[in-house]
């Protein structure tokens, strides 16, 4: 059996846990986390906690992946610690933003085997997508334990550049936030014109959830066509994005630049 060490069990870590005792019961789960777990992994007997590394150095030798899901800014802090774990075959996925194979490479060892992964927040309910990048250590059986491990939170899509990386997580690791702010304006929007608090939220919540759905069931996943479909000439609809979708002013205007300065603030967080 392999054994994974999962380091961090914050939003993404424990979607990540959650979902492979669920899925995967073919690992042995080492849990490295100071804080109080909200989930219960008691009645998982191929899970074991530990509140730090010395505890978790004490009972462990072999180790074959470790997935950091720690904040970025902590690498540095677990550095020596991490430089423990490693040998020449132990895999690393990363899911820290802007921390990039060469940060590994010149800081743990040129030899390092690293995997950098970016899941978006629905992988907390299994429906997340993730970009994976493997460096050219990584065999391919390897990324296949790798794509299975990330499968049991959502899809996954495996990227040749690791440059792609600032780019899908500007897209949809940022995605959710783009997508539950839109909800938040258009709530306070029907309030300023007069709805009623709780029939705004009912409204633009559902409407939203609605859309996903039937944007999940389109077989073609023909965005343009749904849009048209709701559109009707000299309509409502039409009338409204005319405004939004203004080739100077419009929604991709405001969104293209939202989305370059989120790649820009990834490659801020490389240093």
């Amino acid at each position: 059996m392999y054994h994974i060490v999962l380091i961090g069990h914050g939003k993404m870590g424990s979607a990540l846990a959650k979902g492979w005792v669920k899925q995967n019961s073919k690992y042995i789960i080492s849990i490295i986390e100071k804080e109080e777990l909200l989930f219960d992994y008691k009645n998982f007997t191929n899970v074991k906690l530990y509140k730090n590394f010395n505890e978790f150095f004490i009972e462990n030798k072999k180790i074959d992946f470790v997935v950091l899901a720690i904040k970025p800014q902590q690498l540095n802090d677990i550095k020596k610690d991490i430089l423990k774990i490693y040998t020449k075959t132990t895999v690393f996925l990363s899911i820290l933003a802007g921390k990039t194979v060469s940060w590994f490479k010149e800081n743990i060892s040129r030899e390092i085997k690293i995997v950098r992964a970016m899941p978006n927040l629905p992988a907390s309910i299994s429906k997340g997508v993730t970009a994976i990048y493997c460096s050219s250590s990584i065999s391919p059986n390897e990324k296949f334990i790798i794509e299975e491990l990330l499968f049991s939170i959502g899809t996954v899509s495996f990227v040749l550049k690791e440059e792609q990386i600032d780019l899908i997580t500007a897209i949809s690791g940022s995605g959710p936030a783009y997508f539950f702010y839109l909800t938040e304006v258009l709530i306070e929007i029907a309030i300023d014109l007069g709805i009623s608090k709780d029939d705004a939220i009912n409204f633009a919540k559902n409407t939203f959830i609605g859309s996903g759905y039937l944007l999940e069931s389109e077989v073609s996943d023909d965005v343009i066509s749904l849009r048209k479909n709701v559109t009707s000439p000299g309509g409502t609809t039409e009338a409204a994005l005319n405004i939004l979708m203004n080739k100077e002013r419009g929604l991709k205007v405001l969104l293209k630049k939202a989305v370059l300065n989120a790649i820009d603030r990834a490659k801020e967080l490389r240093n």
